[in-house]
This record gives C-alpha cells, sequence and structure tokens, in this order.
C-alpha cells in the first residue's frame, strides 16, 4: 500500500535554491525538474534538461540545486515495497521519459486528492501513485524504443532532406515529406527537428536563398525568372525573403555582383 507524505504539483522556490539532505528524507522522493537542476549523485555533479526524473529511496543522500529558477514537482510517500523494483524503473539517478505532461498530471491528482478530505483517499492515493508509476514506466519503455527507432530512421531522413535541399526549386510542403516518410506531421517534426536541430521550412528557405544568390550572378536571369527557379510563386515575398536574408533587394543584390562595362 502506498501511503502519500506530501506532495506539491509545480513547486516554485527562489531562484539558486538548494535542497541538501545528506541522510535522504527518510521516505521515498519523486521529483520531476521542470527546470535545469544541478544534481549531486556520489559525489557525480549530472546538469539536468527539464523534465528530468529522479526516485530517491530511503537512506540516500539528497542534494539538488537550482541552475537558476527552481521549479518542480515531488511527492514524498512510504511504501513496503520499491517500486523501482515493481516498474523496473531507475533509482537515484536522473532519468527522461518521453510523457512529462502525463507523469506531472498524475502529480497534480495526486495534490487535490491529498487535500481533499474526501472519502476513500487511503484507496484513491494509492491507485493514483500506482498509476503514476505505472505511467512512468511506459513512457521509458517509449522512449528506449523510439531512441532504438530513431537510429534506423536517420539514414532515411538524411537521404529526403539532402533531396530536398538539392532540389529546393519543386513543392516541398509538409504533406509531400510526411507521405515520403509514412508519418504523421507532428511525428515527422519531432524527428525532423531531433535530428537536424531546425524545421524542414527554415532548411528549405534557406537553400532557396542561396541558390537565388547564385542564380542572380547570371544577366540573362530576370529577378521573377530566379523566384521562380527556386520555388518562390510570388515575387512579393520572394523580395521580403531575400532582403531579410541578405539585407538587401534581389535587383540591388544583382547590381552589386554582376560586372559593369567601363566607360
Amino acid at each position: 500500500m502506498y501511503k502519500l507524505n506530501f506532495c506539491e504539483y509545480n513547486r516554485s522556490n527562489q531562484d539558486y535554491d538548494t535542497i541538501f539532505r545528506p541522510s535522504g528524507s527518510g521516505d521515498y522522493l519523486f521529483l520531476i525538474l521542470k527546470s535545469p537542476m544541478k544534481v549531486y549523485l556520489e559525489e557525480r555533479l549530472v546538469i539536468t534538461r527539464e523534465n528530468a526524473c529522479i526516485l530517491y529511496t530511503p537512506g540516500t543522500p539528497q542534494h539538488y540545486q537550482a541552475v537558476r529558477r527552481f521549479y518542480n514537482s515531488y511527492l514524498h510517500f512510504s511504501s513496503d515495497k520499491n517500486p523501482a523494483e515493481c516498474f523496473h524503473l531507475p533509482e537515484n539517478t536522473v532519468f527522461y521519459t518521453n510523457n512529462a505532461d502525463q507523469i506531472n498530471s498524475c502529480i497534480s491528482r495526486l495534490q487535490m486528492e491529498y487535500f481533499s478530505p474526501l472519502s476513500y483517499q487511503e484507496e484513491a492515493v494509492h491507485s493514483l501513485i500506482t498509476l503514476l508509476f505505472l505511467t512512468i514506466a511506459r513512457g521509458l519503455t517509449e522512449a528506449s524504443a523510439q531512441k532504438e527507432n530513431a537510429g534506423n530512421l536517420y539514414p532515411l531522413f538524411q537521404n529526403l532532406r539532402l533531396k530536398m535541399l538539392t532540389e529546393c526549386g519543386e513543392d516541398w510542403n509538409m504533406e509531400r515529406l510526411c507521405k515520403c516518410m509514412n508519418m504523421e506531421k507532428s511525428q515527422f517534426y519531432a524527428y525532423y527537428r531531433s535530428f537536424f536541430s531546425s524545421t524542414p521550412k527554415n532548411d528549405l528557405l534557406r537553400a532557396r536563398l542561396e541558390k537565388a544568390k547564385n542564380l542572380l550572378s547570371n544577366e540573362a536571369l530576370q529577378v521573377k525568372e530566379v523566384a521562380h527557379l527556386c520555388g518562390f510563386h510570388n515575387q512579393a515575398h520572394f523580395s521580403r525573403y531575400f532582403k531579410t536574408y541578405c539585407g538587401c533587394a534581389p535587383g540591388e543584390y544583382a547590381e552589386r555582383i554582376l560586372p559593369h562595362e567601363e566607360l
């Protein structure tokens, strides 16, 4: 039976605040860190990202400090069984799942139950903590599968990106890209951003503008022809993007780079 000792949802402390319990808290502590933290683990320092998780077992030192803002959700609880063993979870170390919002939602429901004197409260708390660790376990499994799948997908994304950038004058909308990978839009976008730290739109726009710079050196081409060859169907849009990217209008750029006859 899980017994909830205390919990807080989206708790904010003062900036740079530190938690230091050399002998632990005497019970289990689960944390989801909503802001970057310095976490000290057996004389090893880990700088966490947002949504890092930690499950401290009783008697384990707890030492962490906000990099700047201190923002987290957590629960202290007691149990006759170690949830790390029951749900195959990491303990006393930092880990990440891919369903942080669901985890945080579980803690929000626990806080509401903890401060509401309703009937069957103990049973509800036990069920919600069980749901919390089930959610964490599933998130870890999905994250592991996604990581393994990502390794297989990277070469396919790389080839598609290369094709898009080398043939940037074509119509590369999200529907076409998603169809090439047989993915939903949100899934495709998440993988693309993870692999290339950019978006298809930004990469394509940059490639088109670089191509435009090269084509503008050809005196046989007018600005509207350059725009069309680079995938811009609206010359006004092309001129606006080009000026933002290069600091001048396309015609002015061409004047600068084209050779001029001496009088």
